[in-house]
Order: C-alpha cells, then structure tokens, then sequence
C-alpha cells in the first residue's frame, strides 16, 4: 500500500512538473487580447445607441473548466445586439482550483458562429493559484487597445465562454468567479435571460398623496350616502 501512494505522488509530482513548465512557455498576454479564429473578422458600421448589459456573479457561480471550445465550458447567451465594443469588471473575485492559475480564467466574447473573438483575463499577470479580486476602473475599449469591435450577425447574438487559457484539470473545474460584476458595452444591447443577469428590482409601492387620500374619502362618503338613500 505505501508503494502504491508513493507511486502516484511521483506521477503526480511529474505530471505537476510537465504542467509547470507548459505554462511558463505561454507567452505573455494582454488583459484584453484579440483571439485568433478562423472565419473572417466582421466590420463595425459605428451605428447605433451606446448601451451595456452586466452579468452578476452574486447571482450565480461562474464555473471556469477546460480549454476553449471544450464541450465542459459554460457558453452564456447573455447578451444581444448590434456589437460589443468594450468591457469594464468591478469586484470580480477569481478563486482557482489546484494548481490552476489566477491568469489562467478568461472570458470569450464572440458572435454566434465565432466569427471573432475577444479573451478577457481579469487576472492578467497573477501566475500562481489563489482567490484574487479584481476591478478594471472603467470600461477597457477595444478599439482603444487595437481590438476591432464585435459585430452581431443577423441573429444579434453575442454569446460569452468561460474557458481556460492553460488547462489544469481536464474535464474539471479549474476556477469559479464568485462575485463581482463583469458589464458588457456596446451598440443596441439588450439583456437575454440568462443566470448571471441580475433580477430587476421590483416596482416601487405607490403611496397614496394627500389628495388621493381626500379622493378616497369623498369615495366612500358618497358610497354611504347612496346607501342611506337607498335603504
């Protein structure tokens, strides 16, 4: 039985070893950085009402699993639209799993046939494991960072992944976004149903004034009235 543990800590030191220096062969990104896909880049028409929608993460865990376009990953169908030209996080706090770096959880903005693509990694720079909080101080603009905005395609949808730059665990979770809230801007967006959308507050109660108050009363005075009438 010792044989046997001492056995899979050595694969497990070799294997932690391999992974280790895949990622120190990543070369170094961008907190914002254009991904490269193949089907051609779409052309903003620069039209359009400025507007943004903002997924919550108090709302609901975002789970970080495998590398991009892994069937594991979340793809959240949370916005639509004419384009996103920008994004801003404030508070998103990024808790990894093993040996899964800070660095690692990246958000994929696309169209609906991933057309084009651009990664978000709040994390940017932070190579070791841990629980981190991050906040951008405004909205990052792509094309500010030489990024083309993206452009919905006749179904406006915009969809989001959550993937992994460098896969620690295949087929597991590798990091969560435990709050904090990531907001997406653009052209003509509208939120979609989805998870991390925040519930709209709900209406305000309607407090009668003092006039619907004197209305009320004439109401019911009017209402006894009549009665007395008819009795």
């Amino acid at each position: 039985m010792k044989i046997k543990i001492l056995s899979a800590s050595l694969l497990l030191a070799c294997t932690m070893s391999v992974a280790i220096a895949g990622k120190l062969d990543q070369p170094t990104r961008s907190t914002v950085q254009a991904v490269d896909l193949t089907a051609p880049v779409n052309t903003p028409d620069g039209t359009g009402a400025v507007s943004s929608v903002t997924l919550d993460f108090a709302e609901l865990i975002g789970d970080s699993f495998d590398g991009q376009d892994d069937p594991d990953n979340v793809i959240a169908s949370c916005v639509a639209g004419g384009s996103i030209t920008g994004v801003e996080w404030t508070g998103v706090t990024v808790e990894t799993v093993g040996a899964s770096w800070l660095s690692e959880a990246t958000f994929l903005f696309t169209d609906s046939a991933g057309g084009q693509g651009v990664g978000l990694n709040v994390g940017n720079g932070d190579g070791a494991p841990g629980v981190a909080t991050y906040s951008s101080g405004g909205i990052v603009d792509f094309t500010d960072n030489g990024i083309p905005d993206i452009v919905a395609l006749g179904d406006g949808q915009l969809p989001i992944q959550f993937f992994e730059s460098f896969d620690d665990n295949p087929n597991a979770l590798d990091a969560n976004y435990t709050a904090g809230t990531l907001t997406i801007w653009g052209l003509d967006l509208t939120a979609v149903p989805c998870p991390y959308i925040a519930a709209p507050p709900p209406p305000p109660a309607i407090i009668p004034t003092l006039s619907q108050y004197g209305l009320m009363m004439l109401f019911v005075g009017l209402f006894f009235v009549a009665r007395r009438k008819l009795s």
